[in-house]
C-alpha cells in the first residue's frame, strides 16, 4: 500500500505543562528519533522574538559545550528552523534533557514534542478525451457511473498551475512527463533522483502526459524521505515550508502565485501538532494541499497531517465504488478518490502498480490543480469545491464517514 507512515497513528499526550510549555510525547508505537525534538513557538510570537529565542539558545548551548568540554559528545543543537507565513515559527534539532526543560520554561515556547521516523509502507461541452485509459483512476473520475474506460477533460488541462510533490522525489526525465517536471528541493541527499518509486508514482497521476489527470500542469520535486523511505517528521516539514516559500514566490518562484499551486503529501503519521500547523500556515497562504488519510484501517483523526481541518483529506475506494479495505475513514476525510490498483509511473521509464491513500490524494491534487486551470479559485475553498462536486457513489464508507467520490464535472 503506497502511503508514507511516521508509525501508528495515536494522539499525543501532554507529558508537561508545569511552569512553562507543554513536552508531548508521540504514542507507544511511534518510532521517535533520540534526544530530537521540534520545538513550536506562540502564535504571537515576532520574528524578532524568535531570532532573540534562536540566539538565547545557541549562546546557552556554546556554553554549556565549553563547560562539558571532553566529557561527552556534544547534542547538535539546532538544526532546521522554520518560518511559515508569520503564522507557524519554529525549530528543531538534538537536545539533552537539561536543554529542553531550559527551553520548556521559556515564555515563547508553545510546546515541544519529539521527532520522529517516516516511512515509506507499499500496500464540460469542449472536452476532449483519451480512451482505453491505463489507470481505472482517470475514467472514474470523469463519469458518474464505474467501469468507463474513457478519461473526459478539458484541454487546459492544468496549464499554468504548478503542483509540489512532497515525497521521495520525482523522475524527471520519465517521458511521460513531457519535460513538465523539475526538481524544486532535496532535503534528503545529494542525489536528484527518486531512488524509492513511490514519489515519481504519485507525480505521474497528478500530472503524467498518459497517467495524470492534470497532464499540462508543471511540477516540482520535494524530496523529503530517502531511498528506503524513511526521514523525519522535522525533514518533512522543512519541506513543507520551502514549497509554500516557493509556492508564494519566496524561493525560486515556480508558481508566481500560490493560487496556481497545488501541494501533495501522500505521508502521514502520529497526531502532531507540528506538522498540523505547518499545514494550516500552507492554507492560510492561499495553496491547496490534498492529503493521504492513512492506510490503518482506523479513524484518521488520530493522524497527521490527515487531521488539519484546513486541508483536503483523501480516503482510497476500489474499481468498484467500495471503500478499500486499508482505508483510513472518519470525520475528517472530505472525499474519496481511487486508491486500489492505481497504474502510473516508476523510475527509469515503465509503469508500476499500487494501492494506497498516497494513490488516492493525488488524484484530488490532480483534480485541483485541473479546476485551477477551468478558472476555479484555488486554495483551501478549493477542496469545498471539489465536495460539491463530488457524487454520492462510495458504498459503506465507514462510520461517521462521507460517501462522496471526487467527480471532474464533465457531465458524462
Amino acid at each position: 500500500m503506497g502511503f508514507i507512515t511516521k508509525a501508528i497513528p495515536i494522539v499525543l499526550a501532554a507529558l508537561s505543562t508545569v511552569n512553562g510549555a507543554r513536552i508531548l510525547e508521540a504514542g507507544p508505537h511511534a518510532e521517535t528519533i533520540p534526544n530530537k525534538y521540534i520545538v513550536v513557538m506562540k502564535k504571537d510570537v515576532s520574528e524578532e522574538s524568535f531570532s532573540a529565542h534562536t540566539t538565547w539558545l545557541s549562546q546557552t548551548l556554546n556554553s554549556r559545550l565549553m563547560r562539558r568540554a571532553g566529557s561527552s559528545k556534544p547534542m547538535a543543537g539546532m538544526q532546521n528552523k522554520y518560518s511559515l507565513g508569520g503564522i507557524f515559527r519554529a525549530y528543531s534539532g538534538e537536545f539533552d534533557d537539561a536543554m529542553i526543560k531550559d527551553i520548556s520554561s521559556h515564555d515563547d515556547v508553545d510546546f515541544i514534542e519529539p521527532d520522529f521516523v517516516v516511512r515509506a509502507t507499499t500496500n464540460g461541452t469542449n472536452l476532449t478525451h483519451q480512451d482505453n485509459v491505463p489507470s481505472w483512476g482517470l475514467a472514474r473520475v470523469s463519469t458518474r457511473k464505474p467501469g468507463g474506460t474513457t478519461y473526459y477533460y478539458d484541454p487546459s488541462a492544468g496549464k499554468g498551475v504548478t503542483a509540489y510533490v512532497i515525497d521521495t522525489g520525482i523522475d524527471t526525465k520519465h517521458e511521460d512527463f513531457g519535460g513538465r517536471a523539475k526538481w524544486g528541493k532535496n532535503l534528503v541527499d545529494q542525489m536528484d533522483e527518486d531512488c524509492n518509486g513511490h514519489g515519481t508514482h504519485v507525480a505521474g497521476t497528478v500530472g503524467g502526459t498518459k497517467y495524470g489527470l492534470a497532464k499540462g500542469v508543471s511540477l516540482v520535486a520535494v524530496k523529503v524521505l530517502d531511498c528506503e523511505g524513511s526521514g523525519s517528521n522535522s525533514g518533512v516539514i522543512k519541506g513543507m515550508e520551502w514549497a509554500m516559500m516557493d509556492a508564494s514566490g519566496g524561493g525560486n518562484g515556480t508558481a508566481k502565485a500560490a493560487g496556481k499551486a497545488v501541494m501533495n503529501m501522500s505521508l502521514g503519521g502520529p497526531r502532531s501538532e507540528a506538522t498540523n500547523q505547518a499545514a494550516k500556515a500552507i492554507s492560510d497562504a492561499g495553496i491547496f494541499l490534498a492529503v493521504a488519510a492513512g492506510n490503518e484501517n482506523m479513524d484518521a483523526q488520530h493522524s497527521s497531517p490527515a487531521s488539519e481541518p484546513s486541508v483536503c483529506t483523501v480516503a482510497a475506494s476500489t474499481k468498484d465504488d467500495g471503500k478499500a479495505n486499508f482505508s483510513n475513514f472518519g470525520s475528517v476525510v472530505d472525499v474519496y478518490a481511487p486508491g486500489k490498483d492505481i497504474v502510473s509511473l516508476k523510475p527509469g521509464g515503465g509503469t508500476d502498480t499500487l494501492s494506497g491513500t498516497s494513490m488516492a490524494s493525488p488524484h484530488v491534487c490532480g483534480l485541483g490543480a485541473y479546476l485551477i486551470g477551468l478558472g476555479k479559485q484555488g486554495g483551501p475553498g478549493l477542496c469545498d469545491t471539489i465536495k460539491q462536486m463530488a457524487t454520492d457513489a462510495i458504498q459503506s464508507p465507514g462510520e461517521d464517514t462521507t460517501s462522496k467520490l471526487i467527480y471532474n464535472g464533465s457531465g458524462k
